[in-house]
């Protein structure tokens, strides 16, 4: 529920809610929370300088109120703001007579709800800015707040009556006091803005000008400032007469920091007013944690769905291993196999038959006659004496390899060719086809040359970078 917004001027009591507004002389009791602004009849506000410590305004200002006469019992002071200027201050204070002060005190907290005290000072100083100022009509009395540069200025009066001719008097002796204090600041360039806030003004008879807007109207003449007003609203009393009020704009403006409560009564009020939105966030946060939840549990349960999928998966895929595995299993008697495939492959790398062939014949050119050739395999020759120490280094692999060269058996033929030169014109074309031929006993030679009987010979053919190995016969 709305709290109401109280407004106690003149020993009256002004109750909004809503549209509405209650009249009062006595001090109301309230069903509910409420905002109370409040100018202790008649209490004294101003701003004065001061020299020496802050912590001292208090015993100060009071000595000072007693010595001009402004009070003559004890009195509660209210300091609203303190500003450094130079080597003093100055300070925005409202001094309330202590009977007064203790009555309304205990007024505002013996309410059944909550109840926040704010005096009337206090709103217009959260309401300024630098640069503004505001102005309150509050029935009888008028009271401007400024802030210009570093100084604070505050002027107030009490208009003889209601009548508006007395109300006109006062707001342009108040302009002018204001003006004056405007003039003697140093600062004169920075312009002053003003906003003018009327409490309760009656709708006038015969189509007559507000009240507020003759006032207003008066004092921006007299002062030569900027005067607009604040937003305001129209109300209606228990009996139906219409007035426009700025309560709104001043109830926007009030809170628990300028209220003059405990701190407790504040910190209550305030933890009232934010329950509704603690409540409304609480709730937004527990719709937001149950859809996390229920998406969080949806979440689980798909990557549930999908690890057991994925389990299925690789079960499969380590059945058709297993199954692939028999299937790679090499049959028996596959050992003759893959040596005959590697023996084959390495005759091919060492030595091509059907090349090897051709380059023989024609290293023969007609003048000797081939009978065999074949290639043989050896084993390599052990190393020399000086070189096993070397040959201790090399890799064992190497040295058991097979070793593949081509021998070729042949006879010279005494009729063909240069004779005497057939055999060696042979061994030089083999050599040009890249051989490097090395004599052997022929097959069948009793002896250690190069020929057997009747001419015949044999050679073991290797290429340059094989070495020559002895036959195996």
């Amino acid at each position: 529920m709305t709290p109401l917004f109280v407004v106690h001027q003149q020993g009256r009591w002004l109750s909004f809610d809503g549209q509405h507004v209650v009249h009062s002389d006595a001090r109301p009791k309230f069903d509910r929370a409420a905002t109370v602004v409040s100018d202790f009849e008649g209490a004294v506000s101003s701003v004065v300088s001061l020299e020496g410590s802050p912590a001292h305004a208090v015993a100060l200002i009071e000595k000072r109120l007693r010595s001009d006469g402004m009070i003559d019992t004890d009195a509660k002071i209210l300091i609203h703001k303190t500003r450094s200027i130079g080597a003093g201050y100055q300070t925005l204070f409202t001094a309330v007579p202590l009977d007064l002060w203790q009555q309304t005190y205990a007024w505002a907290e013996a309410q059944p709800d909550h109840c926040l005290l704010i005096p009337s000072t206090s709103l217009l100083w959260k309401a300024v800015t630098s640069g503004h100022g505001v102005v309150l009509q509050a029935g009888r009395q008028l009271s401007v707040l400024a802030l210009h540069g570093h100084d604070m200025l505050y002027r107030t009066t009490l208009a003889y009556s209601d009548d508006p001719q007395d109300l006109a008097m006062a707001a342009g002796a108040m302009a002018d006091q204001l003006a004056e204090d405007l003039a003697a600041l140093e600062d004169t360039m920075h312009p002053l803005t003003l906003q003018w806030c009327p409490v309760l003004v009656a709708r006038p008879d015969d189509d007559a000008p507000w009240t507020d807007d003759m006032l207003r109207e008066v004092f921006s003449a007299r002062s030569g400032l900027q005067v607009t007003t604040v937003p305001l609203r129209r109300v209606l009393d228990a009996q139906g007469r219409e007035y426009r009020s700025g309560a709104a704009w001043m109830a926007s403006a009030c809170g628990p920091s300028i209220a003059v409560n405990p701190a407790a009564t504040r910190a209550a009020y305030l933890a009232e007013r934010v329950l509704p939105y603690a409540s409304a966030a609480s709730l937004v946060f527990a719709l937001v944690l149950g859809t996390l939840g229920a998406r969080w549990a949806l979440s689980a349960s798909e990557a549930e769905a999908r690890a057991d999928q994925l389990n299925a998966e690789v079960s499969q895929i380590e059945s058709r291993i297993e199954a692939m595995r028999e299937k790679e299993r090499l049959p028996d008697g596959h050992t003759a196999a893959l040596a005959f495939v590697e023996r084959a492959a390495r005759i091919q790398a060492g030595a091509d038959p059907a090349d090897s062939l051709a380059r023989v014949r024609d290293a023969a050119a007609g003048e000797v006659r081939i009978l065999r050739l074949r290639i043989d395999e050896a084993k390599p020759a052990a190393p020399a004496r000086g070189n096993r120490r070397q040959s201790r280094n090399t890799d064992t692999s190497a040295a058991t390899a097979d070793v593949h060269t081509l021998r070729v058996d042949g006879v010279v033929d005494p009729g063909r060719g240069t004779p005497g030169m057939q055999l060696a014109n042979f061994v030089a074309r083999l050599r040009m086809a890249g051989y490097d031929p090395q004599p052997v006993d022929p097959l069948g030679g009793g002896g250690n040359g190069n020929r057997g009987s009747g001419g015949s010979f044999s050679y073991l053919l290797t290429r340059p970078t094989e070495q020559p190995q002895d036959t195996r016969s």
